[in-house]
């Protein structure tokens, strides 16, 4: 269960942009269009390790052939590899694990908005690759092009793609690596960093003095995490730019409620800070 508070609550559940003023005041990084702490681009995902698995029946003529985008051949057929299966009825849900569950559930079930807005050319951003029509937007990260099967975020024109479901979900994986249990075998650091990338602009106090987020030079800051409760976790937002995302955990024998700091990056939420 999902709780936020009452300023939390408009960025957590109607996707309002968290992120839309570190565009501003936060240099970008190069991932999904928005604005945040930046984080490292990881390396491309081998074809065994993708975001997803993709669909074994060959499609020759698909239903809904995704537009192309200009300087980035490979982004209209990892789109293609999802829509594909979105048409035919396949469960992308449990395809595209980087995503919470619910959350995919939800921003998937318009598929006439999502296959009108596909079939136009794709868009080349800063950040993310989109296709848009009738007011609807779906971007995909550029880890998930090269992936070669791209789960897309599916949002209002415009809006910001990311709520407070998916920074619980952006911690959720980062605690279940450390607990040995991860959501994917492929999600990993290496493949998908979960932390913030090392430039010294973080200041969620506000301090005016910005230092790297801790959790870029020490990810692995939990050797004896054994358990915690993703249904019990609670975002809020500190501010336009820096959320927390706190959690029961229990780490070296001992149970307490962890708090993780977290702003935009690459590949959505990234984790700056724990305490």
């Amino acid at each position: 269960m999902l709780v936020v508070s009452g300023k939390s609550r408009l960025l957590a559940l109607t996707g309002a942009a968290v992120a839309v003023a570190v565009a501003v005041a936060v240099a970008g990084c190069a991932g999904d269009g928005q604005s945040g702490i930046p984080t490292e681009t990881p390396e491309p995902p081998t074809t065994a390790e993708t975001t997803a698995v993709a669909a074994t029946t060959p499609h020759a003529e698909p239903a809904v052939v995704v537009g192309e985008v200009r300087g980035n051949p490979a982004a209209a057929p990892a789109l293609q590899s999802w829509t594909n299966d979105l048409v035919d009825g396949d469960d992308v849900v449990s395809r595209c694990w980087t995503i919470a569950p619910e959350r995919a559930a939800a921003m998937y079930a318009d598929v006439d908005a999502i296959t009108a807005a596909v079939r136009q050319p794709g868009q080349d951003g800063q950040f993310a690759v989109t296709w848009s029509a009738g007011g609807t937007d779906v971007s995909v990260l550029r880890h998930e092009i090269a992936a070669g099967y791209a789960c897309p975020y599916v949002h209002p024109t415009g809006a910001n793609p990311y709520t407070g479901e998916d920074a619980v979900h952006s911690v959720e994986r980062f605690l279940a690596r450390a607990a040995g249990k991860p959501v994917n075998p492929a999600d990993t650091e290496a493949r998908y960093p979960l932390a913030c990338d090392s430039r010294a602009i973080w200041d969620p106090y506000g301090t005016g003095v910005p230092g790297v987020p801790p959790l870029s030079t020490d990810p692995d800051v939990f050797t004896e995490l054994t358990s915690f409760d993703a249904e019990a976790a609670t975002f809020w937002a500190m501010d336009d730019v820096y959320a927390a995302v706190t959690v029961p955990v229990v780490d070296a024998g001992a149970a307490r409620d962890l708090e993780v700091l977290v702003t935009t990056g690459a590949n959505g939420y990234c984790l700056g800070e724990v305490s």
